[in-house]
Parts: C-alpha cells; structure tokens; sequence
C-alpha cells in the first residue's frame, strides 16, 4: 500500500508508522514514517493526540484488509486533512 502524505509526496511501504508529540501548539501530533536508515517524513499533522490515532487505526484496518485478502493491487491512503 502507497500512503501519500498531506502535502502529496508518496512512499513506500518499507516503513514504520507512529505517532509522535511534538511542540506546536496549532498541530501537536503528527504521524510520521521512519525508513530503516533513520530518515523519517511527516505525513500528516492533527490538533488532538485522539485524532491522530484515529488516522493511524484506518490505516491500520486498510493494510490489514489488503494482507487478509492477498490483494496484489497496489492502494493508495491518502492522509486526511483534519
């Protein structure tokens, strides 16, 4: 599965996912990915940690359908707005 950022950039799916605090008082949680060589790329950014998991389960839900399915289409999530 191909996740497109907010801004649109894409990437791959050798990656982990998280959520991660940061000190922004407009938008303090961003879902980040991490590559092995330790770049990382914010691909989204949420008012409240609660809607930052939200984002993070549908991802989740929609990866999990792909393998339980062995789709071998490639998706596209592309990371809500708000």
């Amino acid at each position: 599965m191909i996740i497109v950022s907010q801004d649109g950039l894409r990437i791959s799916e050798n990656m982990e996912i998280g959520i991660y605090p940061e000190y922004s008082i407009e938008k303090p949680y961003k879902i980040n990915y991490y590559k092995i060589e330790n770049d990382y790329m914010i691909l989204g950014e949420y008012k409240t940690e609660e809607r930052a998991k939200e984002v993070l389960q549908e991802i989740i839900e929609r990866y999990d359908s792909i393998k339980r399915y062995d789709i071998h289409t490639t998706f596209v999530y592309e990371m809500p707005l708000e």
